[in-house]
């Protein structure tokens, strides 16, 4: 596979699909999006109307903004959903950790935004060591949206990455100032998974043939500029911000990787969850409803803007317009064109709710093995780790399921396994959860 520029990423659901979920296969013959209208009963009403919810600010998470902008939250009686933005992962474990005490702390959060496999790695007591957080997966957020990124001081070289020609490209590498390495925001995460799965499906190996660097989400860039970091793995937010800055260009998509991979998670403390079912519930539907909305193609221009505004209110960035609408662009090298929105159907656009007639949204437990599985394959596990029983402490897909016949989706539509099947990765290999 030779390091050449593909297409970015161009749409943050603009394009999105039209279809329902489907019991785990692609056939569908509906063609509209689900129409929302759930009648709110005395019995629906929450416990609490309050809730504090992490997140690392990026296009992954619009569901979440959606909802909150929109006041969907409200709509289903959470009316003080805060949403508490973080610089890093360990920040919102660490704040998971300490949790609200039901209501009573201002100093931590009752869930949020994570990735797979953090909140199983909480669970039993490996994040944040020796003290152990009870966790509830309760849904996935998206799918596609990340990407690997190749610095471009080593872009004139047209070097392929394969075992044969590995040591020559380090050897350039050093020649121009710095050992090439690879680099991700958290050792652990889903990036450096995928990044580590891209390597080593062409034979090179982490930690034998390259390291790979931890660096906090704010210095990526200086250290691309000093020659760091030239293998970057990130969410489309931070991809597009490497190449505005003309350091990178992208290499592959994840969902060229595995089409339709699992993305980031709603997960909260068991215990809030416990407490708290038919507020939970309420979160679970208005982002749902959120999902739905985002993948709708008439919804793009105001998905954009109130995309830009979150981030601006965040101090993210200084121009937001401007920045956002480069993610519609063809091409990075391209001029600041806006294409026409019938034109943005990328097979690699992020979406929220569905695609190719499968659950996007839905958080099957074959994913939770896989991430499980992967992180061991570089970060072994304790002796006597549980992976199954472990799955089904954390994994709430039954939350999942009562959240959306309530907000009126087809028995039909829904998942009946938890399993998604075989899946089939870019380089022909499988995994069978089985």
């Amino acid at each position: 596979m030779q390091l050449s520029r593909r297409k970015l990423l161009t749409t943050i659901g603009v394009a999105a699909s039209t279809v329902l979920l489907s019991n785990c296969t692609p056939k569908t013959s509906v063609n509209q999006l689900l129409p929302i209208t759930p009648e709110v009963k005395v019995s629906d009403i929450p416990e609490v109307q309050s809730v504090r919810l992490g997140i690392i600010p990026s296009l992954e998470i619009a569901p979440i903004l959606v909802a909150q902008n929109k006041k969907l939250f409200a709509k289903y009686g959470m009316t003080e959903v805060e949403l508490v933005p973080f610089k890093s992962w360990q920040d919102i474990c660490d704040r998971t950790a300490i949790g609200t005490e039901l209501g009573t702390s201002d100093d931590g959060i009752d869930g949020g935004h994570f990735y797979s496999p953090l909140p199983e790695l909480m669970n039993e007591g490996l994040v944040n060591r020796p003290h152990k957080t009870a966790m509830y997966v309760l849904m996935r957020l998206h799918t596609h949206g990340g990407y690997i990124v190749v610095s471009r001081r080593l872009k004139p070289f047209g070097i392929q990455l394969k075992r044969a020609t590995f040591s020559p490209w380090q050897d350039v590498a050093k020649f121009f100032g710095q050992a090439m390495h690879g680099a991700i925001a958290e050792l652990g995460s889903n990036y450096d998974l995928w990044l580590r799965y891209w390597l080593a499906s062409m034979d090179i190996i982490p930690k034998q043939n390259i390291d790979i660097l931890e660096i906090p989400i704010d210095e990526i860039i200086p250290q691309v500029k000093q020659n760091k970091a030239d293998l970057l793995c990130l969410d489309s937010w931070r991809t597009l911000k490497l190449i505005e800055s003309r350091l990178a260009d992208p290499a592959i998509a994840i969902g060229e990787i595995w089409r339709n991979y699992p993305g980031e998670i709603l997960a909260m403390r068991a215990d809030w969850v416990d407490k708290f079912p038919i507020a939970t519930q309420a979160i679970l539907q208005a982002i749902m409803e959120a999902q739905i909305w985002c993948d709708d193609p008439a919804n793009a221009k105001e998905l954009d803007t109130l995309l830009a505004l979150s981030f601006t209110n965040r101090n993210l960035i200084s121009e937001p317009i401007k920045i956002f609408s480069q993610l519609f662009q063809n091409s990075p090298k391209q001029s600041m064109k806006r294409l026409k929105i019938d034109s943005l159907a990328s097979i690699n656009s992020i979406k929220y709710w569905s695609n190719d007639g499968i659950s996007v949204s839905y958080p099957y437990k074959s994913h939770d093995l896989w991430f499980l599985r992967e992180y061991h394959r570089w970060n072994p596990l304790p002796a006597g780790f549980e992976t199954k029983e472990t799955i089904d402490a954390v994994n709430r897909e039954d939350l999942w399921k009562n959240a959306a016949k309530a907000i009126g989706v087809p028995d039909t539509n829904i998942p009946i396994s938890t399993s998604r099947g075989v899946e089939t990765f870019f380089d022909g290999s499988t995994y069978d959860p089985k």
